[in-house]
């Protein structure tokens, strides 16, 4: 994946990726790997956002997701 000038790769089941060419861990706790299920690739959100440029903010009150990604 590409987002302005970060790259990132990931690999289903592995809990390291490559952000820019170097090898990163996706979180602190190792179980948190990108995976199929039912036919669908399911990533880890605020890797991937962030790793892109981007931030990630929750709304506790309305238990929503929001990314915000910087002009390019």
């Amino acid at each position: 994946m590409t987002g302005g000038l970060n790259t990132i790769k990931l690999t289903i089941g592995e809990a390291i990726a490559a952000a820019n060419g170097l090898d990163t861990p996706i979180d602190t706790n190792a179980k948190v790997v990108p995976l199929i299920v039912a036919g669908r690739m399911l990533l880890p959100l605020r890797f991937v956002t962030e790793s892109l440029g981007a931030t990630v903010g929750y709304n506790q009150a309305t238990k929503t997701i929001a990314t915000t990604y910087p002009a390019y």
